[in-house]
């Protein structure tokens, strides 16, 4: 079996993560439209409410599952590996079937308590299954990837995402259309009646919502079920002979425990970081509401009872999704420097782990810094561009997401290094970055979002302080870690090249802001400011030698033989 580097794998899980945040956002943007403000809180009230519950069982699976892996495969202890599978397989799988079972039985005073509404329990049981389904595909993909190969997980992901696209939009579609046929009918449906179709609708909300997130939840069953099927298709490179060279394998016992040494760290940690939605969904709606209370005004058209739950479904749904997105890639670059970083630490090289750490946050620095920035520049250019029609949820998200990009820079430099670091054995300062953060977090939802002054971007500036609490030291920390000296030119040329794209697609995005000309608005002019801005940042960061030349005009070369 052929392994993938640093470089391949994450360019593998790179265009993995494009494909199905494209796919992600044809799903989001009609879901959005369907549900609107109020509905985007049931749909992301459920998932604050059931993420603390899937990263303490599934954060760290993969992770782990890949450590051990890489450990046997470097030592070719092949039938170790194998082994290890086989019980991540068995002890996860129960694990994440106690936790489903939990979670159903618990679903009804959870959605009373969380999200006031008894009828969003449908979608707290909804959800539940998620988390058996994803312990399995975490052991899945973990094995693969400690193998070096990221095609299963990136093929997995994509078929997910196309699943839950389709059937999460067929579902909610076909709630809504149910309840507008119903009340047509009878002025009725969910057991109730109601006055208005309007009123209908807004009751079929919570019920809307759920049907969207079980097919969340079915989407996952079939990756799971996919990456199954597709590894008895298709080898993982161990040949018998090679198992029958490996005689002596851990206990089961000493298995459990090593994979539990190294999960649990990362699931605390990760559980500490959905806090962050948590601490949203209990701060944000009060919040609103004492800032309404003090007088803050605003521009949206909805009744003074439903604008706080409206404006955390706007916050939730619109601008921590979008500035979640980038993120999301650079974490990829963790994932993909797991094996490679397994294996260099287990053989005491040095220099194999300072090359990774820097290859990692050289990429991650010319991914973060540039779309970033364009968060900053034009958020309302860019929410308007993916919710057209949706004027009060740009409205209400617009300034956060201006402030969010800021976070999304922290973010995007956090995730990967927290990833190495807990790599690398280092369990407690992870934890403690958490921690803090969530305290700072919380602090900050409590003391900004009840100011009129600020409101909602109360919330985003204490994500920036709280992302920025953990960014710093984590890079510090892994740099020290890994003897890694910091290379200055890695952050401030692509962070230059980004401030100059910014100021060149602001300019441009104001010029014709003026012009007298229809079709030079609304979304074709974002695509003509955003094609300049990145023809800019790219042009600048060639300019300051800050791309492998060489390697492109290699490529480049090479695709022009082939051709001719």
């Amino acid at each position: 079996m052929k392994k993938q580097g640093f470089l391949r794998g994450s360019a593998i899980l790179l265009a993995m993560v494009f494909v199905t945040k494209a796919i992600g956002l044809a799903y989001k943007i009609p879901l959005t439209h369907m549900l609107g403000g109020s509905g985007m809180a049931y749909y992301s009230g459920t998932f604050a409410v059931f993420s603390p519950l899937l990263a303490a069982v599934v954060s760290g699976i993969s992770a782990s599952v890949a450590r051990l892996t890489a450990e046997s495969y470097a030592f070719e202890r092949y039938a170790q590996l194998k082994k290890v599978h086989r019980t991540a397989l068995i002890v996860y799988s129960l694990e994440g079937l106690a936790a489903a079972l939990l979670f159903v039985l618990l679903s009804l005073p959870l959605a009373k308590s969380f999200l006031h509404e008894s009828s969003a329990a449908w979608a707290l049981c909804a959800v539940a299954p998620t988390v058996l389904f994803s312990a399995v595909l975490s052991v899945m993909r973990g094995y693969y990837e400690g193998l070096h190969n990221m095609l299963p997980t990136a093929r997995s992901e994509i078929i997910e995402t196309v699943i839950k696209a389709v059937l999460g939009l067929a579902a909610a579609y076909s709630v809504l259309f149910y309840a507008r046929r119903e009340f047509a009918r009878s002025h009725g449906c969910f057991g109730s009646f109601y006055r208005t179709e309007e009123d209908a609708l807004s009751a079929a909300l919570p019920y809307a919502a759920a049907g969207a997130i079980l097919a969340g939840s079915l989407a996952t069953g079939f990756a799971a079920l996919y990456i199954a099927i597709s590894g008895r298709r298709h080898s993982d490179g161990i040949t018998p002979a090679q198992l029958a060279a490996d005689r002596k394998t851990d206990s089961t016992a000493h298995i459990v425990k090593s994979l539990f040494s190294y999960s649990l760290p990362m699931a605390g940690a990760a559980v500490i970081t959905t806090l962050t939605g948590t601490i949203d969904l209990l701060t944000v709606s009060q919040g609103v509401r004492k800032a309404l209370s003090a007088g803050m005004v605003t521009e949206i058209s909805v009744s003074a009872d439903k604008l706080p739950d409206f404006m955390y479904g706007s916050y939730t749904g619109l601008a921590l999704m979008v500035s979640g997105l980038i993120p999301t890639f650079t974490a990829m670059f963790g994932k993909s420097s797991v094996p490679a970083l397994t294996e260099a630490y287990a053989q005491g090289d040095r220099r194999a782990l300072s090359e990774q750490v820097r290859a990692m946050l050289k990429v991650t620095a010319l991914t973060a810094f540039p779309f970033a920035t364009l968060i900053c520049t034009l958020p309302r250019e860019l929410l308007s561009f993916l919710f057209a029609g949706r004027t009060d949820e740009i409205v209400a998200a617009a300034l956060p997401l201006g402030v969010l990009g800021i976070a999304c820079v922290f973010s995007s430099f956090a995730l990967p290094c927290i990833a190495a670091l807990q790599t690398l054995g280092c369990r407690a300062a992870p934890i403690a970055l958490m921690l803090l953060s969530a305290g700072v977090k919380l602090a900050g939802d409590l003391l900004l979002i009840p100011l009129p002054q600020l409101g909602l971007t109360g919330a985003a500036i204490a994500a920036v302080a709280a992302q920025g609490v953990i960014a710093f030291p984590a890079v510090v920390l892994l740099l020290r870690r890994t003897d890694t000296p910091p290379d200055i030119s890695a952050f401030v040329k692509p962070l230059f090249a980004s401030l100059l794209a910014a100021c060149a697609a602001f300019t441009l995005n104001s010029a014709l802001g003026r012009l007298p000309l229809p079709l030079l608005q609304g979304r074709i002019s974002f695509l003509a400011v955003t094609a300049f801005g990145a023809a800019v940042y790219f042009s600048a960061l060639w300019l300051m030698d800050a791309l492998p030349k060489a390697a492109i005009r290699k490529y480049f070369f090479k695709k022009f033989r082939k051709t001719y």
